[in-house]
C-alpha cells in the first residue's frame, strides 16, 4: 500500500456552502438547527456562518444581529489588547487566533475565543504579564515547565489571565502567555517550535494540529488547517515539516489530512513517508509512557495531576502528599514534569527565582511568589511556604 498524499485543499473555501458542508446540514434543516449545531464545541463556525450570511446580503434576525455583534465586539477588544501587548513586547507573536483570521475574506469572522501570545524570553512574559495585571486582569494560572535541549530558556512558564466580559457573553476574556508554542501535554515538558520563526504559518499549523493531543479536531480546525497549508511557501513547508517530527505529531497531521480528505479536498501540499513517520512515532510514545509511569518519581506525580484535573479523588491526594513529601518539587522538575503555581501573599520579584523553602519549592516572580506542586496543594504546605517567605523578607525577625 503507498503512502497516501497528505496536505490541504485547494477547494476549500470560507464560503456559507463549506460550512454547512462541515455542520453535515441537509437541505431541509431549519436556520435554527443549522445555528445551534454551528455554536457546539464540536465546530464552533456560528460566528462565521453568521458573517457569511450578512456578507451574501442575507437578513438576518433581531437576535442573529445581536449574537454577531457580540462576536465583532469580541474580536475587536482582542485586536486593543494585542496592540498593546506587542508594544510592551515587541519580540511576543500571535498563536493561531488571529492570525488564522487574517486569512478568513475581509469582513468573514473567525471567532475569538481567547488570545495566545507568544514570549521568546521570560522578560516578554513579564512584560506582557505587567501590562494585563496594571489594566485589571486576574491570573488564572501559572505554570513552570522544564525547557528541552536546544530550547532558548532555562525553563519554559505559562499565565493565563482572564477579564470579565460584558453581558451577554458567556465567556471571559482570556489571555495565554507562553514561552513554547505547544502545551497541550502537561505531563510532560512544553515543545518549542522553529526559532526564529521563518513561517508563522507553519508555526500556527502544527500547534493547531497538537489541539488533537487534548481534544478530538473540531470542524473549524479543519477549515483552518486548510487555509493556513494553502499560503505556505516553501520555506513553511520546510519548517512544517522539520516541527511535526521534532514533536512527533506525525499520528495527529495524519488524522488531519485524512479526515479533510474525505471532505473532498484536494492536497496541496504533500509530505512523503508520513505513515512510517507516524508508526514510529506511536511507538515512541508507548516506549515515553511506560517510562514514565515506571519511574517511582514520576509515577506518583502523574497520578497527583489528575487531583489538578478536578479526578482522581483521594488517590490522587495519597499521590500528591507522596510526590510533594518524599520526591520533591524540584526532583519533579529535574526529571521532566510541569508543575502548577499556587499563589502566595508576597511582594513581587525583579525576576524568576526557584527557593527551596524547607520540603518546598516557590518559585519568585515579577506576579509575586508561588508554592510548585504536581497535584492539589494542602493548606499547611501553603502556610509553611507563605512563612519561608516571611523570613526570606525579614530575615531578622
Amino acid at each position: 500500500m503507498t503512502d497516501a498524499p497528505t496536505g490541504t485543499a485547494t477547494d476549500a473555501q470560507v464560503s456559507a456552502a463549506t460550512v454547512l458542508a462541515l455542520l453535515g446540514a441537509g437541505p431541509t434543516a431549519s436556520r435554527e438547527t443549522v445555528l445551534r449545531t454551528a455554536r457546539d464545541g464540536r465546530h464552533k463556525l456560528a460566528a462565521t456562518l453568521l458573517s457569511l450570511w450578512s456578507a451574501d446580503g442575507e437578513t438576518l434576525t433581531g437576535a442573529e444581529t445581536a449574537e454577531l455583534r457580540l462576536h465583532r465586539d469580541r474580536v475587536e477588544h482582542y485586536r486593543g489588547i494585542w496592540s498593546r501587548l506587542r508594544t510592551a513586547a515587541p519580540g511576543a507573536f500571535l498563536l493561531k487566533g488571529m492570525t488564522i483570521a487574517g486569512l478568513y475574506p475581509p469582513g468573514v469572522l473567525r471567532a475569538a475565543g481567547d488570545l495566545d501570545v507568544v514570549c521568546p524570553g521570560h522578560e516578554d512574559l513579564w512584560n506582557c504579564a505587567r501590562l494585563l495585571t496594571t489594566n485589571g486582569w486576574d491570573l488564572a494560572a501559572f505554570t513552570v515547565s522544564p525547557a528541552r535541549t536546544g530550547d532558548r530558556v532555562p525553563l519554559h512558564l505559562g499565565a493565563e489571565f482572564r477579564s470579565p466580559a460584558p453581558e451577554p457573553s458567556p465567556e471571559p476574556y482570556a489571555v495565554g502567555l507562553f514561552t513554547a508554542e505547544i502545551v497541550t501535554e502537561v505531563r510532560a515538558p512544553a515543545w518549542q517550535l522553529t526559532r526564529p520563526s521563518r513561517s508563522p504559518l507553519a508555526s500556527c499549523a502544527v500547534a493547531l494540529v497538537a489541539e488533537r493531543r487534548e481534544r478530538p479536531f473540531r470542524s473549524r480546525d479543519l477549515l483552518d488547517l486548510a487555509l493556513l497549508l494553502r499560503h505556505l511557501d516553501d520555506t513553511g513547508v520546510r519548517q512544517l515539516r522539520t516541527d511535526l517530527a521534532r514533536t512527533g505529531l506525525w499520528p495527529e497531521w495524519r488524522e488531519a489530512t485524512g479526515a479533510m480528505a474525505r471532505l473532498g479536498w484536494r492536497p496541496a501540499v504533500t509530505l512523503p513517508r508520513t505513515r512510517t513517520a507516524a508508526a514510529r512515532a506511536r511507538l515512541l510514545r508507548a516506549a515515553r509512557t511506560t517510562t514514565r509511569w515506571s519511574s517511582p518519581v514520576r509515577a506518583p506525580a502523574l497520578i497527583a495531576q489528575s487531583g489538578v484535573e478536578g479526578e482522581g479523588g483521594r488517590l490522587a491526594e495519597l499521590a500528591s502528599d507522596l510526590a510533594h513529601r518524599l520526591i520533591g518539587a524540584r526532583r519533579l522538575l529535574g526529571a521532566g514534569l510541569p508543575l502548577f503555581g499556587v499563589p502566595l501573599d508576597d511582594e513581587p520579584a525583579d525576576r524568576l527565582r526557584l527557593d527551596d523553602v524547607g520540603r518546598h519549592l516557590v518559585a519568585r516572580t515579577p506576579l509575586g511568589s508561588f508554592l510548585l506542586v504536581s497535584g492539589a496543594a494542602r493548606q499547611e504546605w501553603l502556610d509553611e511556604a507563605a512563612g519561608g517567605n516571611r523570613a526570606a523578607v525579614d530575615p531578622g525577625t
